[in-house]
């Protein structure tokens, strides 16, 4: 009596998915500022910024020879400017800022990290079925050369 006592307290005390579920929601109905602070505080949104900067050269060739003449102090002083160019340097940038969800995240690497381990298993059951049918393999082909031979 005592055992049976005993064992139904230690299968009730046990806390399944479905049950931690069910109390999860009816923690969030009552208490819904409770889950949502306990979320953020152990997935925060990471934030990342990425500063781009785009630079494009614009050329202004002169092919004219500019001829100015002007009187400084009584005398003709003639100014020649010869062809040059004019590079003008335009300097973009912008920002690209990244807000990411660590809880999403957190449930997807969990996810990844379960079927890796079930394809883990599921080629060690693969790779035992192949050495039972080889096995099976070379001992018929050994029941078929000892038939040949009996014969």
């Amino acid at each position: 009596m005592k055992k049976l006592l005993l064992l139904t307290i230690i299968l009730s005390s046990c806390l399944t998915e479905k049950k931690s579920v069910k109390q999860l929601a009816l923690i969030q109905n009552k208490f819904p500022t409770l889950i949502a602070q306990n979320c953020a505080d152990k997935f925060p949104i990471k934030e990342s910024v990425e500063i781009r900067e785009v630079v494009t050269y614009d050329t202004i060739k002169s092919v004219d020879t500019l001829i100015k003449d002007s009187i400084i102090n009584n005398e003709v002083v003639r100014f020649v400017y010869l062809p040059g160019k004019t590079i003008t340097k335009t300097i973009k940038k912008d920002s690209v800022i990244r807000l990411e969800n660590t809880a999403k995240l957190f449930v997807l690497e969990s996810k990844l990290k379960t079927s890796n381990e079930a394809l883990i298993v599921a080629n060690g059951k693969l790779k035992t079925l192949r050495t039972i049918l080889y096995i099976m393999f070379v001992l018929s082909v050994v029941l078929v050369m000892l038939k040949k031979l009996i014969w």
